[in-house]
């Protein structure tokens, strides 16, 4: 895939027509009500968490096929179903990658187990303390139900590494509705690689703040450690067999909108961008091996 290829090819077509399908996924959702870890369950999945340099490499080839992303400060937390690219200082993460198959959704259902990452120090590392507040939500960059081809997966799915700051409003509207459309698309396509992630533009510029100036989020133990985005994106690439590629780009601000329906759609069509809009803002290069 070469650099210039990136920039998105909208991809919009038939989008509305999947707006009753992706309500009553919400729906069957809703009716379940998920469980928490237990403590063994926990303890085998952090287990997971510690990879060899081999399966580090493996991984990395499979999610991230075109490289790994390059800014200017990241801890690169490797996972084998998922990478993350996690901000010492901001403690957040910045980027996270994964490689979707249409074979892996739907196998297990969703169990709760919001934790320190325990590959991070505790300096730099996020805590589900920090997200006791009633604003914000812990919003996942790689979605649990992305990971359900199985129980660690998706336990593993709920390190704060992989946590941001949402709006409760935009984490479980517009934003939730885009994630059930990356499932969708995936079992039409087959595969997907999927990039999700961070900015931080608060005065509007174009440009990504400099992280000082960064607001963060205050917790009701009166501790405020977290950074809030500004925005977030997602860039969802399919890979033909002749090599040719398909790639859809959105920026979306993490605000209050709540819409649902067909209102969502068009706020998700009207949010498309390129894929070079996303890198002037969040200050990374998402795919140097495409120069």
């Amino acid at each position: 895939m070469r650099k210039q290829a990136m920039p998105h090819q909208a991809i919009r077509k038939g989008l509305s027509l999947l707006v009753a399908v992706i309500f009553l996924q919400f729906w069957l959702v809703g009716l379940a009500v998920a469980r928490n870890c237990t403590p063994a369950e926990k303890s085998a999945a952090d287990a997971q968490l510690w990879l060899n340099k081999r399966d580090k490499s493996a991984a990395l080839a499979l999610h991230l096929p075109w490289g790994v992303p390059q800014s200017t400060s990241s801890r690169i937390l490797v996972q084998r179903d998922y990478v993350i690219g996690y901000s010492d200082s901001l403690l957040v993460p910045l980027w996270t990658a994964h490689r979707l198959y249409s074979s892996d959704l739907g196998k297990v259902t969703r169990v709760d187990c919001f934790r320190r990452d325990p590959r991070i120090p505790a300096p730099a590392a996020s805590l589900p303390s920090d997200y006791d507040d009633p604003i914000y939500d812990q919003g996942h960059m790689t979605p649990n139900a992305d990971m359900s081809k199985g129980l660690k997966p998706v336990i593993n799915s709920f390190i704060m590494s992989n946590m941001s700051p949402q709006f409760c409003q935009f984490n479980r509207g517009v934003w939730q509705i885009l994630e059930s459309l990356v499932r969708i698309w995936a079992k039409e396509q087959g595969t997907l690689y999927v990039m999700t992630g961070s900015i931080f533009d608060r005065d509007g510029d174009g440009m990504r703040d400099d992280d000082s100036v960064a607001p963060r989020m205050m917790s009701r133990n009166g501790k405020a450690r977290v950074v809030i985005p500004s925005h977030f994106y997602k860039i969802l690439v399919h890979r033909f067999d002749d090599g040719r590629v398909d790639v859809l780009a959105l920026i979306m601000p993490n605000d209050k909108t709540n819409l649902d329906g067909d209102d969502a759609i068009r706020y998700i069509e009207n949010h498309l961008v390129s894929v070079a809009d996303i890198e002037k803002l969040a200050g990374v290069t998402l795919f140097p091996l495409c120069l």
